[in-house]
């Protein structure tokens, strides 16, 4: 299953395990309460019948905390879902976690009987966790033994849908705690028990995993299959167990998680990105280069990572930049905490367009310019003196021309605002990247009719020109 794209913004918080939202006691057991750490969605409210999901940590049954899923939980939280993450008895080493299992069971029964209060749909919840976490959920979804002798069975423990984080699901013959569990692998092992009854699952696995193979994960994905479950694995070169807890591939993970949810319908799908938005994984040391702009800048930030693939990291921020006035409000979240070598700017298309009282563009003669030629001056002084208490070597474009027959602009008028640029970059001594004279021959032909946006062609050629001043400024020769 492909990637889908995940909320990078949100994922700078989801790293840190941070208080829950609300602890519900779910049982009481060998004299202490077990707790949910509960997530909800912003604008939850208990008359709604929102899908849910429930984690259980992983940790060998003998070890771990429910904190260690609390970034997947806040990250389904944010998506619209209530995400819990429950606490479990621990086992004694060397014995079978039978208390764990009891726990994971009753967990669900008690989330689907109080639903009502919830504020969710009791026919979609589903259940996940990691490594030993992901046993005790596949359990749930499997198998029909080692219920809390006090629960009510009336209320079934089976999920609606599993994701499983290399979970131990295989108990048999020389399976993971096949020595502490013994004969008893038909009431543990989820593998040995699969069958037409049982949820949906998605498997996230690395193919360096030492506790649990990949045949494993396999074995299972093909069980479901023959007896028509849908079942999904996603496989990751390279990687040992535990590894979806750190990045990049926590973001990865929980991306696929979402993707799967969306896939069964209970979260919205997201509104495709543009690929110039999505997140990048740097290599270390090499120069970091953030490319501030419109959706001109977002059409040459691919060619210009192509043109300096292993010269530099090439980022954009995950926005259309659009006009100064935005990039002042914004430029604090695009820095970021981290330095850049270089910073490219180019700013002025949304400036001169002009739009309605409610900031949406118009024909000229419907509306006003949104930013006008001295609040422009006054906004580049103001970014200028911003950017460079960054230390980062900066470069200023010129914006690209606006043609005949234009909506909402008028033909030429970016040569007053290209002035203004030209004027106060020389009195900074910044280097100016002059896309509207010196590449105009080029893009004459390759920029679309009655329209600021380029062919493909017209963007390769001002990655071109782009990619060459960052050299220039970045000494990447």
């Amino acid at each position: 299953m492909k990637n889908i794209l995940f909320s990078f913004l949100l994922l700078a918080t989801l790293t840190c395990a941070t208080r829950a939202q609300e602890a519900i006691p779910y049982k009481e057991a060998d004299g202490k309460s077990l707790v949910l750490q509960v997530f909800k969605p912003t604008g939850w409210k208990a008359s709604d019948r929102r899908p849910a999901f429930i984690f259980f940590h992983g940790g060998g049954w003998t070890g771990g905390t429910p904190t260690a899923l609390y970034p997947q939980a806040k990250a389904l939280a944010a998506r619209g879902m209530v995400a819990i993450s429950a606490q479990y008895r621990l086992a004694e080493k060397g014995k079978a976690p039978e208390s764990s299992v009891n726990d994971a069971r009753s967990a669900l029964r008690w989330v689907r009987g109080h639903a009502a209060e919830l504020g969710i749909d009791p026919k979609r919840l589903g259940a996940g966790g990691g490594s030993a976490g992901g046993h005790l959920a596949a359990h749930c979804g499997t198998v029909s033994a080692l219920d809390d002798p006090k629960d009510d069975k009336a209320i079934s423990c089976r999920p609606d849908a599993l994701v499983l984080f290399n979970p131990v699901y295989d108990n048999g013959p020389g399976g993971y705690g096949s020595e502490r569990i013994k004969e008893r692998v038909k009431e543990f092992s989820p593998l040995q028990n699969l069958d037409k009854t049982s949820p949906p699952a998605l498997v996230l696995f690395g193919d360096m995993d030492k506790l649990v193979p990949v045949k494993t994960a396999e074995a299972f994905r093909d069980a479901q299959r023959a007896v028509g479950v849908k079942s999904e694995l996603v496989v990751y070169p390279g990687q040992a167990h535990g590894f979806f807890n750190k990045e990049p591939y926590l973001g990865k993970t929980i991306a696929e998680m979402e993707g799967f949810l969306e896939g069964l319908g209970w979260l919205k799908k997201r509104a495709k990105i543009d690929p110039a938005l999505r997140p990048i994984t740097e290599t270390p040391g090499l120069p970091r280069v953030l490319l501030i702009g419109d959706s001109i800048s977002m059409g040459y930030t691919l060619p210009v990572r192509r043109l300096l693939a292993g010269k530099a990291n090439v980022v954009h921020p995950p926005v259309n930049c659009s006009n100064s006035g935005f990039g002042l409000r914004e430029l604090d979240k695009w820095l970021g905490d981290k330095p850049w070598d270089v910073i490219h700017v180019n700013f002025g298309l949304h400036d001169l367009k002009f739009v309605d009282e409610k900031g949406t563009m118009v024909a000229v003669e419907k509306g006003k310019q949104l930013i006008s030629l001295a609040d422009y001056e006054a906004n580049l002084r103001a970014l200028v003196v911003r950017l460079r208490a960054t230390k980062a070597k900066l470069v200023w474009a010129t914006t690209t021309p606006v043609p005949e027959g234009t909506t909402g602009r008028i033909a030429g008028s970016e040569r007053a605002y290209n002035e203004v640029v030209k004027k106060i970059m020389a009195e900074n001594q910044i280097p100016l990247d002059d896309l509207c004279t010196a590449v105009s021959a080029i893009l004459a032909t390759l920029q679309q009719p009655r329209n600021v946006h380029f062919t493909p062609a017209g963007y390769d050629a001002l990655a071109q020109a782009v990619a060459k001043i960052v050299i220039e400024n970045a000494v990447l020769k």
